[in-house]
């Protein structure tokens, strides 16, 4: 029978609604899952579906006036407004229509103190004490697979299904549960109606985006036939569900090609990264402007002709660089795709068909390549190539940021300034901070001994490396940090 919906409707009481309605749907069907539940209590309400019921209930209380003004603040950097609406209880986990957050967006168009203030804001710790340690539970069950444990804290904690767990970065019980692959915990935590939805932080992915990365086809089939988004849009990489399988690590193409043949939309970036030659020349010839496109700052705002060499597709650089794609350009690091080719390792076959097709072998490559002897020829010609205001001074960075330690010996050997800041991921920070924000001990200790200076402060969060040391809970590298003259 339909029911109208009240006049303040309660979107979370007709979640548990739902909820309640899996429990007696299993009881004929033990397969049915949760998003069936939820189109029915959307079609006795009169709505065709679940997502157009949520968008009628915001519209009613007035939520979508609130996040509209509240995203159209994040977009014109307004930190005022923002921080009004946050302060008024807007929650910062809220998605826009392209699946993105007021971090994502602050992030994207360099508003520093926005997002700062959505980071602080969705790593406070929300839950009690006692709530807290049932959810570490409940999390480590689930990535552990160890099932009866799993469904008894769940039995006690049914309302902290969805809940984020960690420090920096925080996950549900589903996304570690798939992350690992542990298919039974899978299961239950679907079957005891936890969102397929639900995002983490700080990457704004959802469960099926950590399987897609990290976990096997078959973690990946269940989360799909239960009804997960297989498109993904606004993930803090911004390339979706396919382009975690594809782009951001291995090149996963079985779990492509699933996602594909159950409706993903394939996006250019995995279209390079899958070798797929006719679906990329139709792309860029249907819209040119495509060959100038760039990736998120995550991956340094490369162009496509950059993630091709990335990735090591030979013929996906040939196909660009006859389409028209140009050589020279560079991406937020200041590398070519040249640069990137040999940053990442690429064949022969890609850097022989970038040089021939005019790419520069500056001396960011060179140090890549290991071809020391014209690296060193460079500096002869430009000895301040390296230093305080040097235009490759970047090297140092790029070298710490892929571990290569020979590189950064290198350098230090031929006086790189060991304590210039450089911008990367937006930030304007040191070489030292590099190595601290990815654990690298050995690199710190190695810069640290050749006369870094710890107690520079980076341009956007205004802290020393002690300071990253101490956020991160790095707490030997804060040790190593002090006895070199270090301070926050």
């Amino acid at each position: 029978m339909m029911q109208a919906l009240p006049a303040r409707p309660n979107f979370d009481w007709l979640r548990k609604i739902a909820k309640e309605r899996l429990a007696e749907l299993r009881s004929s069907d033990p397969a049915a899952k949760l998003f069936h539940a939820q189109l029915l209590v959307a079609r006795e309400h009169g709505f065709k579906n679940w997502r157009d019921m949520k968008a009628r209930i915001e519209e009613i209380t007035g939520q979508n006036d609130e996040r509209r003004r509240a995203f159209d603040a994040a977009e014109a950097g307004d930190t005022a407004a923002v921080r009004r609406a946050l302060e008024r209880g807007f929650d910062p986990a809220t998605a826009n229509a392209d699946g993105r957050t007021i971090y994502q967006i602050a992030k994207e168009k360099g508003f520093g103190d926005i997002e700062i203030l959505a980071r602080d804001l969705q790593q406070r710790p929300r839950a009690s004490e006692t709530e807290a340690e049932a959810l570490r539970g409940i999390v480590r069950a689930a990535q552990a697979g160890d099932v009866p444990k799993l469904a008894a804290l769940l039995d006690a904690h049914p309302d902290l299904i969805d809940g984020l767990a960690g420090g920096l970065s925080k996950a549900t019980a589903l996304h570690l549960a798939a992350l690992r692959s542990q298919h039974d915990a899978v299961r239950l935590l679907i079957e005891r109606g936890a969102s397929l939805d639900k995002r983490d932080f700080p990457d704004n992915a959802a469960p099926l985006h950590f399987a897609a990365a990290h976990a096997d086809l078959e973690t990946v089939r269940l989360l799909v036939e239960a009804g997960a988004d297989v498109d993904g849009k606004g993930d803090d990489y911004g390339v979706g569900v396919i382009g975690w399988a594809t782009c951001l690590r291995q090149v996963r193409t079985d779990v492509a090609e699933y996602l594909l043949a159950h409706g993903a939309a394939l996006n250019l970036w995995s279209a390079i990264a899958l070798d797929r030659e006719t679906d990329v020349r139709r792309m860029i010839e249907a819209e040119p402007s495509l060959l100038a496109a760039r990736m998120s700052r995550n991956l340094h705002r490369r162009t496509p002709l950059h993630h091709a060499a990335a990735k090591n597709r030979a013929r996906m650089v040939r196909l660009l660089l006859e389409l028209g794609a140009g050589v020279r350009a560079t991406d937020a690091t200041g590398a070519t795709a040249l640069t990137t080719a040999s940053q990442e390792n690429a064949d022969a076959e890609v850097i022989d068909a970038l040089l021939a097709a005019g790419a520069p072998l500056d001396f960011l490559t060179a140090i890549n390549l290991g071809r020391y002897r014209e690296a060193e020829a460079m500096l002869r010609e430009d000895p301040s190539r390296i230093g305080p205001d040097g235009g490759d001074t970047i090297a140092l960075h790029l070298a710490v940021n892929k571990r290569n330690a020979t590189a950064v010996r290198w350098l230090i050997a031929h006086g790189v300034d060991v304590s210039a800041k450089r911008m990367m991921w937006d930030c304007n920070h040191t070489a030292l901070h590099m190595c601290v924000e990815s654990g690298a001990e050995d690199l710190l200790r190695l810069l640290l001994d050749a006369g870094a200076d710890p107690t520079i402060e980076d341009d956007k969060f205004h802290s020393t490396v002690l300071g990253w040391a101490r956020y991160f809970g790095r707490d030997e590298m804060a040790k190593v940090i002090e006895a070199h003259g270090g301070h926050a």
